[in-house]
């Protein structure tokens, strides 16, 4: 049992309510929205200790209760300054011992079983990948680079790998790329506890990255960058053979050594909205703000909850699969922060984000308009 590994960390909660926020900052957004103990962190604690006391067993009721929880790591930032514990590795662990007791909520049946025969989200077959990045402006068979655009930008966003491809073509950067042999990342198999199948996607994708003998990786997505960068050296048990950038740290380097001149854009201001899994995952906070405010005249007003303290989007944690309607409350919450700041572009640095706010903000009928960085900085770029 995995949980067993937590056991000193789990006796240690002393349900301080840290992890919480209080009444009226709330920190955890599954609290917000669902307003029951078992929902908190706090109370996943006391689910982890009846469960190794055995005063509780896994089944599919108390699984959809794990599931609220959208692992955006809010409680870990607060408890890292209180008791220290690791409460999104714990809740994984439970899923993950659910698992292995046979238990599988049917929502996320059909996720995962598409997931493991196609290698992507979508169920969508592999060569589809070839297909859709055939577009691409630049290829670099020995290139230094790969460009690793992920499910969600393959399959419903390209238009964000065209835009950063056509960035790096015009900074005369060449770039290589797995086409069809790219499978997802995992995160969606790290999200449900099935580990198994996360180290057979993780030792495919390397093997395939290490055969093109590239030194650096890059990807749009704050997802495969935290899997990529953090979760594969502990599942494959190996330092990788290869760095792993995240989008804006590339277009921030990019701008601050010259290779790129923005313009002025029609529009004087906007805000910015932190995926969980590049800020309080990786603490990649400044390089996008950089980024936005290398933009001449553009002004970054910033949403009240930032950086470590950011509202998630709604779409972390595979939420958006089995409690649907709660996941969007909490997009359309984040939508709310937006339009407080009298801006009416939203930028984020993260496809799953882009699309978790774009619904929340056609739901809320807001005039907020959603935008990957990439794509703003190709508009000032003024190709």
């Amino acid at each position: 049992m995995m949980l067993e590994g937590y056991r000193k960390q789990i006796y240690s909660c002393g349900r301080c309510g840290y992890c919480l926020g209080g009444y009226l900052d709330h920190v955890c957004p599954s609290r917000f929205i669902a307003g029951f103990e078992s929902s908190t962190a706090r109370g996943r604690m006391l689910i982890a200790r009846a469960l190794l006391e055995q005063k509780l067993n896994y089944s599919a009721e108390l699984v959809s209760i794990l599931f609220t929880c959208f692992l955006c790591g809010a409680c870990d930032i607060k408890c890292s300054q209180a008791a220290k514990i690791k409460i999104t590795e714990i809740t994984k662990a439970m899923r993950h011992d659910a698992i292995n007791t046979g238990i599988m909520l049917d929502k996320l049946i059909p996720e995962t079983k598409a997931l493991s025969e196609s290698h992507n989200i979508y169920g969508k077959p592999s060569i589809q990948r070839k297909v859709l990045l055939s577009r691409l402006p630049i290829r670099g068979e020995k290139a230094d680079l790969l460009y690793f655009p992920g499910c969600v930008i393959t399959f419903r966003y390209p238009q964000i790998a065209f835009n950063t491809l056509k960035i790096l073509n015009s900074a005369g950067i060449e770039v290589a790329l797995l086409g069809e042999e790219e499978w997802c990342c995992g995160n969606p198999f790290l999200f449900t506890g099935m580990l198994k199948e996360t180290e057979r996607f993780a030792a495919h994708n390397v093997k395939k990255i290490r055969e093109k003998g590239v030194k650096t990786v890059l990807t749009s997505c704050a997802g495969c960058y935290r899997v990529l960068s953090q979760e594969y050296p502990k599942i494959l048990g190996e330092e990788l053979p290869f760095k792993v950038v995240h989008v804006t740290q590339f277009l921030d380097k990019l701008i601050g050594e010259g290779y790129i001149k923005l313009k002025k854009l029609s529009y004087d201001r906007v805000t910015y909205h932190d995926p969980c899994e590049i800020g309080r995952y990786a603490e990649i906070y400044e390089e996008p703000r950089s980024v936005i405010q290398s933009i001449p005249y553009l002004k970054l007003v910033e949403m009240e909850k930032n950086r470590e303290n950011a509202w998630c989007c709604g779409g972390g944690g595979s939420v958006n699969i089995v409690h649907t309607r709660r996941a969007l409350s909490v997009g359309q919450l984040r939508i709310k922060h937006a339009e407080e700041t009298g801006a009416k572009i939203l930028v984020t640095a993260c496809p799953s984000c882009v699309q978790m706010l774009e619904l929340a903000s056609k739901r809320k009928r807001s005039k907020i308009r959603v935008v990957d960085i990439a794509s703003l900085v190709l508009e000032a770029l003024k190709l």
